[in-house]
């Protein structure tokens, strides 16, 4: 892999957090029906599947209502993707905003979201927005339950959480769709976790706290743990799993419930062949991001949604060839003078907006050609650039000195040298190469950038007319101008034409994942449904393992912790409803 001795903000922290008594299992090949009497090897009230924010958010919700509590970690370590995140957290109409007196009116703000996840049936005047109303009312409870949700956290002592200001900048985050009528309250929504100081604390802190308030309540958190069957009775209710552990296979009975939240599929590479429409080369979910559920559920009958989706960003070609499970991605181009071009090389996109819906453009399709003209990309810019970027903004480092990076002394040398780069990892990119035009159309490219810089507009894709566009680029940039570099005079902060002199550097992007969001489907009660949209008595689901309440739409900073922790927090409330006889299999 290559060198991350630089990056700072998004490594894996998982192993600082300790994991429980590792008690093991092996692997069955169907759901077993259990008709009669069987041997558990150990028992809960509910058993909660995955350590990362979703899951722990379940067990915690459950634990504190009163009732007992097992966890399972297939992993060595706790924590899953959300211990290497940010744990910043998407809520609206939370308790910061309240105080503050800003108001996020309920029908406005699941229009806001109803619009960005289904922007082909939104109607606003529609029933249910023109979704479903099984869709609708998923989106309807994240909104009803978030601000519940991170409330209950704070009183319980599960962990702590305080408005979140941008990094460095000191200032609420705008919404990454702030430019939209339906999104009546842009900035603000996103929390934070941090510690008993107010200090900002990382995901790896969220994850401890979690972990301390369980093990205070004497709740088994056992890593090494890997669910391999859902166990179900006569009627199809979900009662427990089957489990491997180094000791050999055990069962587990979850006498209320069984809750999964696994992760999604990000390091499946067949899942990923089967359901991406372009090959994500990297992700920076944990290496236990399988997709164990999707096949799980989908034998106890489970109904599937979004397959295809992912959160998403766009990776390092290089260093994702050399290791799949990246440090980091690199979320936005950072900085003024620094541009996309595509196999042709042209720009395609507004480099500043978010990373999710931006990389959605990877799998931009010509039906003409017959080919995804973005699915690589390449990062061009200036000295400026490399000279002003903090090395501390939480992506891979830019400089020339890291072997990924690709210099020329003019624009037309960049380009050749881009095109040997290309040539030379072509086996192992599927034969890709670049269009005979590039070298030619990479300079009128960055010409007309220029000019449109000077200007202070930027035609064809609008960089810089959002107050999202400045705001991130500070962010992922957190630039130190200097004499020789200052900061930009020109009228839009997003656009600084290229030195009219080399040298020139490029990096190329590939497609990549923050993690999967698509799998079994669940209701407004985070209950597993089948064909029929029917719950699967016991089974409940949240985070990415499932199909995402807000399906592909981003909202904003923590836009996916945000669903995972209020999900999780609905599970655990649900599932300690559920009497000895829903456990029956008598209702659900």
């Amino acid at each position: 892999m290559a060198d991350h001795k630089k990056i700072s903000r998004r490594q894996a922290l998982g192993a600082a957090v300790a994991g429980g008594t590792v008690a093991a299992l092996g692997s069955a090949i169907h759901a077993e029906s259990v008709n009669g009497q069987i041997s558990w090897d150990l028992e809960a009230d509910i058993v909660c599947v995955g350590s990362g924010a979703a899951s722990l958010a379940a067990a915690s919700t459950a634990a504190a209502g009163g009732v007992s509590v097992i966890v399972l970690e297939k992993a060595a370590v706790l924590g899953g993707t959300t211990a290497k995140s940010g744990a910043v957290i998407w809520i609206p109409n939370h308790f910061g905003l309240k105080a503050r007196g800003i108001a996020d009116p309920r029908e406005a703000c699941i229009q806001f979201l109803s619009r960005y996840a289904f922007p082909t049936l939104y109607s606003p005047d529609a029933p249910h927005c023109g979704l479903s109303e099984f869709d609708y009312e998923r989106i309807a409870a994240f909104y009803d339950n978030g601000s519940k949700a991170v409330d209950f956290f704070r009183a319980e002592g599960i962990f702590q959480l305080a408005e979140w200001r941008m990094w460095g900048l000191d200032q609420p985050a705008v919404d990454y769709l702030e430019h939209v009528p339906e999104n009546m309250t842009p900035m603000g929504r996103p929390l934070a976790a941090v510690d008993e100081q107010g200090t900002f604390c990382w995901g790896i802190g969220m994850i401890q706290q979690m972990v301390a308030f369980l093990s205070k309540r004497d709740v088994p958190i056992l890593t090494e743990h890997a669910i391999k069957e859902l166990l179900t009775d006569a009627t199809g209710a979900v009662i427990g799993v089957l489990v491997e552990t180094p000791d050999g296979l055990k069962r587990v009975r979850g006498h209320q419930a069984v809750i999964v939240a696994t992760g999604g599929y990000a390091h499946n590479t067949d899942m990923i062949q089967r359901y991406q429409e372009v090959f994500a080369y990297g992700s920076c979910a944990m290496p236990s991001s399988q997709g164990d559920f999707i096949p799980l559920a989908g034998r106890v009958g489970a109904q599937m949604g979004n397959l295809h989706g992912a959160w998403r960003c766009g990776v390092v070609l290089e260093q994702a060839l050399e290791n799949r499970s990246v440090g980091t991605g690199l979320f936005v181009p950072p900085g003024d003078s620094i541009l996309l071009v595509n196999r042709f090389g042209q720009r395609f996109v507004n480099e500043h907006r978010n990373y999710n819906d931006r990389s959605r453009s990877h799998a931009t399709f010509d039906p003409n050609r017959v080919e995804f003209p973005n699915e690589f990309q390449f990062m061009v810019y200036d000295q400026r650039i490399v000279e002003t970027v903090g090395e501390q903004n939480g992506q891979p480092p830019i400089k020339p000195s890291e072997s990924y990076v690709i210099s020329g002394q003019t624009l037309s040398d960049l380009a050749q040298k881009i095109v040997a780069r290309i040539e030379a990892l072509a086996p192992q990119l599927g034969g890709y190469e670049l269009d005979a035009a590039f070298v030619r159309n990479l300079e009128s490219t960055v010409q007309s950038f220029n000019q449109y810089a000077l200007a202070g507009h930027d035609p064809d894709f609008g960089r810089g007319e959002f107050p999202y566009d400045n705001a991130w680029q500070q962010l992922w940039a957190l630039p130190t101008y200097t004499e020789t570099h200052p900061a930009n005079p020109y009228p839009n902060l997003s656009l600084h034409p290229l030195a009219a002199q080399g040298p020139y550097y490029a990096i190329i992007l590939a497609p990549g994942l923050l993690d999967t969001n698509g799998g079994p489907l669940t209701d407004s009660s985070a209950r597993v449904v089948d064909k029929d949209f029917q719950p699967i008595p016991g089974l409940y689901g949240a985070g990415n393992c499932i199909c995402a309440p807000t399906r592909n739409a981003y909202a904003g900073a923590g836009g996916t912790l945000g669903p995972a922790l209020t999900y999780g927090y609905i599970a655990g409330k649900h599932a300690l409803t559920r009497t000895a006889a829903d456990a029956a299999g008598r209702t659900v």
